[in-house]
């Protein structure tokens, strides 16, 4: 069955989206203030986990738009091929970067660009995909603001992978249009949501595919649709092109897997939620929840208006209330409270036994070490469930009371979903001898200090970010995985420069060495300029200032003793 009051005109569709649109462009602005006022100049620069996207979306726009066979030999961990797949690849988020890239060349532009970006995109999916189920603008407004600029979201500013949330919600828009009209073009449209989403985030295009799944078995079984091989036939289409265009882009992590990289069920047992997770919200109005709660490690409190309205549409439906059947029928809330319960259920880890059984059974789950992800289709579950109860109250609702009423929510609506200002970090200005580097001839680059111990190797990303005003390639690296070679050879390269390092330096090819004065302290810095002075003949030096020093390695480099 066609949900209804669903306008007909595409047209119509279009401008009402375009509006959309607008609203939730400006209300990105807002809660993600101030990035768009220091568009530029600053980020989420507090982390390794923050200047690895940023330089992984700057890589991703700058590959596309110069050499695209290069994608994923990565500047990063020199000569190693196929770096970029040493973590989540971020091929969406980097499409999304590139016309920033394109007019600016800022890593910083670029990145919170596509941060805006990722808002915007999971408010219109959510807003498109309740839109579509209840046929009302209201209900689909609350829940794409609910969706979009929830605690979970705002708590992985430094992941942008994680930020493109609007897969789910995106794929079950198209899994609806495909049960609810089975054609050729609507398993084609749901095949390309399933690949989007799957290149946007490993996690959610996981996550989808199980939701996809789920959403097909339980709604031809409701609809009769079970029995018609046009239907199946249909979703094997859909299938069988998400599977054929995705599976070029997994071919690097298949065989990474091969080479030893793989997360075990010891990992997911780290990364599962508990329920202080459930308890834990990065929103400024659950504030007072978190002294209560103790320790937490991932943030999935979904909101008391969300968990409010989601038990008022599953009173109504199991009351068999016409106010909610017009609205949304009892087999599509049946269905949200399932995948409600099952990524709950999922995101508690292994010992819960359901993430166990999909570990086993899906050979992609081993390159995913964090259950607690899952519930991030709780929250999209509880947010759709909550438009649709606001569409069942504002049915009910006439003249002033309606205004009011809707007033009320607009405001506790928006006071909910503000974090307050972003707490933003200025960017440092590119050193002089990055720019010098985009200059040079092409050659490897080795930056030192080298961050040997394991709690320190994510200092390493303040060199990629700095290589995007250059791209030469980097012997130094971070990721989720590190190459053999690289394991072994850090030891020598945290020595520099001793005759071990200008070893490892000749064996990876490097040309240049560019040394940040301010990584070391003042006697160590001392000291090294003391010893780099005596190895001229070695090293020549190309520039030289306060805060970096640019040496070029000559061939007697081979030869040090």
């Amino acid at each position: 069955m066609i949900p209804p009051n669903v306008a007909a005109s595409p047209g119509f569709r279009a401008k009402e989206l375009v509006s959309a649109a607008g609203v939730a462009l400006i209300l990105t602005l807002i809660f993600t203030w101030p990035l768009a006022g220091r568009f530029g100049t600053s980020g989420r620069l507090d982390s390794g986990d923050a200047l690895y996207s940023i330089w992984n979306v700057s890589w991703v726009a700058h590959a596309l738009t110069t050499d695209p066979t290069q994608l994923w030999n990565a500047n990063i961990f020199y000569p190693q091929p196929g770096t970029l797949a040493y973590s989540e690849a971020n091929l969406v988020a980097g499409v999304i970067g590139v016309p920033v890239w394109v007019l600016t060349h800022n890593p910083y532009a670029t990145s919170n660009f596509t941060i805006v970006a990722a808002f915007l995109l999971a408010a219109l999916a959510m807003y498109a995909l309740v839109r579509y189920l209840t046929g009302n603008r209201w209900g689909a407004a609350l829940a794409g603001v609910l969706y979009a600029f929830c605690s979970y979201t705002f708590s992985h500013m430094a992941h942008i992978q994680l930020l493109m949330t609007f897969g789910p919600p995106l794929v079950l828009l198209r899994m609806h249009h495909l049960v609810d009209r089975p054609n050729v073009r609507n398993a084609i449209w749901l095949g390309l949501a399933l690949f989007v989403e799957a290149l946007a985030c490993g996690y959610y295009g996981l996550m989808g595919g199980f939701a996809v799944a789920l959403g097909v078995l339980w709604f031809a079984g409701w609809t009769g649709r079970w029995r018609s091989l046009k239907f199946w036939g249909l979703v094997a289409l859909a299938a069988v092109i998400a599977v054929a265009l995705t599976a070029p882009f997994f071919i690097p992590y298949r065989e990474l897997q091969q080479a030893g990289f793989e997360r075990t069920l010891a990992d997911a047992k780290i990364f599962r939620a508990g329920w202080r997770s459930y308890l834990a919200s990065a929103l400024l109005v659950y504030q007072w929840i978190l002294p209560l709660i103790g320790s937490w490690r991932e943030v999935l409190f979904p909101g008391a208006l969300e968990i409010g309205l989601a038990l008022y549409v599953i009173t109504l439906t199991a009351r068999r209330s016409p106010a909610l059947s017009d609205v949304m029928p009892a087999r599509v809330v049946g269905f949200y409270i399932i995948i409600t319960l099952l990524a709950f259920w999922v995101s508690l880890g292994p010992d819960a036994g359901l993430y166990r059984w999909l570990f086993d059974a899906v050979p992609l789950m081993s390159l995913l070490r964090a259950p607690s992800r899952f519930g991030l289709l709780v929250t999209m579950a509880l947010a759709i469930l909550a438009g649709a109860g606001l569409a069942a109250f504002e049915r009910r609702w006439t003249g002033r009371r309606r205004l009011m009423w809707l007033t009320a929510i607009v405001i506790v609506t928006l006071a909910r979903s503000t974090v307050g200002p972003l707490q933003l970090t200025t960017a440092p200005p590119a050193s002089r001898a990055a720019v010098w580097l985009s200059k040079l001839p092409r050659g490897a680059v080795a930056a030192f200090p080298f961050y040997g111990e394991r709690e320190r190797r994510h200092l390493e990303t303040q060199y990629m970010v700095e290589s995007a005003t250059h791209w030469q390639p980097l012997l130094n690296g971070y990721s989720d995985f590190a190459p053999p070679e690289q394991a072994g050879d850090v030891p020598a390269l945290v020595t520099f420069p001793s005759p071990a390092s200008f070893e490892v330096l000749r064996k990876r090819q490097a040309r240049y060495v560019l040394v940040h004065w301010r990584n070391y302290s003042p006697e160590a810095g001392r000291e090294l300029r003391t010893r780099l002075s005596g190895l001229q003949g070695t090293l020549r030096l190309m520039l030289d200032d306060a805060d970096t020093s640019l040496y070029e390695l000559t061939p007697a480099a081979a030869t040090v003793r």
